[in-house]
């Protein structure tokens, strides 16, 4: 292990979401045993300023030692079925220090007990250590692994992400925990522009993944925010690339907070992205047979809606029907979690109550304007059916 300087805190709560579920990453629960990461990705965006992790990113870690104490109390008092998502974009569950701190087996041991469904997300093969604890929560609950890959050249791969585990390795991961049964998928982010974003790479990766037979795939680009995050990856792209360093001016010359680049390679590298994994069988979302009962029903709706509004555009379909349905159905799910998180005798099937008499009375039909849609969503709900993201229809 590099030389590190070890900072231990207790943490105060895990995080919990009582508004709208996240359709990119769904998650109801939260937390990250620790922050700042020995990983030491160039384009992490936990290095910008607005995380306010203090001290060397890539050395001084912070180790949240009281973790698995503070989920035997919490969640003792969890009001929502939902997904418990582990890691975070500071860091990496599974970093080198884990080995020594054994914090996410601690972890995993206290989620063995309860039954929420877990998300873990890491690019580490640390991981491979708590197999049989992540199988057994599987088998109870549910347990998908998210790993991070973009590269498939590994020397690429030691530029850019030096701590973290190999393109190899991560692939054998993947392998080791589907034949295990779990759920597996790959967050392919950040694409790297001219680097990692290139057809030849995008097809090569596509090619491994599907012969890994991951369930799905979420791609995204590269964000560089003012400030240190975009210096220090500048910095690697002068050193290692220097006849690149004049087009990723070009790119982010904007200094948008946000770290987009501008938005002609926004959209050009999305139709390029698209364009190439469209090809396959795999799903460019968190598929709704992963999902469909890992949250109240009232949360799944609104998560499929809004995977269906980017699934439809992808696909060049008229969505103005579909986008009034869902801002319709928002709004009424907004006013009722609101009122839900007042009156803290309630479990969440009472939420769930109210979405089955919309249901049954007809009066869905009227909330959201569009007869095909409540018909839908009443096959989902009654009749569990689950939605294709590739063929685009229930079955």
């Amino acid at each position: 292990m590099r030389n590190i300087n070890k900072h231990y805190t207790k943490l105060k709560s895990i995080s919990k979401n009582t508004g709208l579920v996240g359709p990119l990453f769904p998650r109801k629960y939260s937390f990250s045993p620790y922050s700042a990461c020995q990983h030491a990705c160039k384009y992490c965006d936990g290095r910008a300023e607005k995380y306010y992790v203090e001290g060397d990113f890539e050395k001084d870690i912070v180790i949240r030692e009281n973790i698995s104490e503070l989920l035997e109390e919490e969640l003792n008092k969890t009001r929502e079925l939902g997904i418990i998502s582990i890691g975070s974009g500071v860091s990496d569950p599974y970093q080198p220090i884990e080995a020594e701190e054994k914090l996410m087996q601690q972890s995993a041991e206290v989620l063995a007990k309860y039954n929420l469904p877990v998300n873990i997300m890491t690019k580490s093969v640390l991981a491979m250590r708590d197999i049989d604890i992540w199988e057994k929560i599987n088998l109870k609950n549910g347990v998908t692994l998210m790993v991070s890959l973009t590269f498939i050249n590994d020397n690429l791969r030691g530029i850019f992400e030096p701590g973290a585990s190999s393109v190899e390795e991560r692939l054998e991961m993947l392998k080791k925990f589907k034949e295990r049964g779990i759920y597996v998928g790959v967050l392919a982010m950040p694409f790297i522009p001219y680097i990692s974003d290139t057809k030849k790479n995008l097809m090569s990766l596509l090619k491994k993944l599907e012969e890994v037979g991951v369930d799905f795939i979420i791609p995204g680009a590269l964000t560089l925010r003012p400030g240190k995050q975009k210096d220090i990856f500048m910095d690697i792209i002068k050193n290692n690339f220097p006849q690149l360093l004049g087009k990723f001016k070009n790119l982010y010359r904007e200094n948008r907070q946000s770290g987009v680049p501008i938005y002609s390679y926004r959209q050009q590298v999305e139709e390029r992205i698209d364009k190439i994994f469209m090809q396959s069988s795999i799903p460019l979302h968190l598929p709704h047979y992963l999902y469909r009962n890992q949250f109240p029903l009232y949360d799944e709706i609104y998560i499929l809606l809004n995977h269906m509004q980017d699934l439809y555009s992808k696909r060049g379909i008229d969505i103005a029907s579909l986008e009034d349905s869902l801002k319709r159905y928002s709004q009424w799910l907004i006013k009722e979690k609101k009122s839900f998180n007042r009156k803290r005798n309630l479990n969440y099937t009472d939420l769930e109550q109210k979405l089955l008499f919309l249901i049954y009375s007809g009066e869905l039909i009227k909330l959201i304007k569009n007869k095909k849609m409540s018909k839908f969503i009443e096959e989902v709900v009654l009749e569990r059916r689950t939605f294709d993201y590739i063929k685009l229809k229930l079955k």
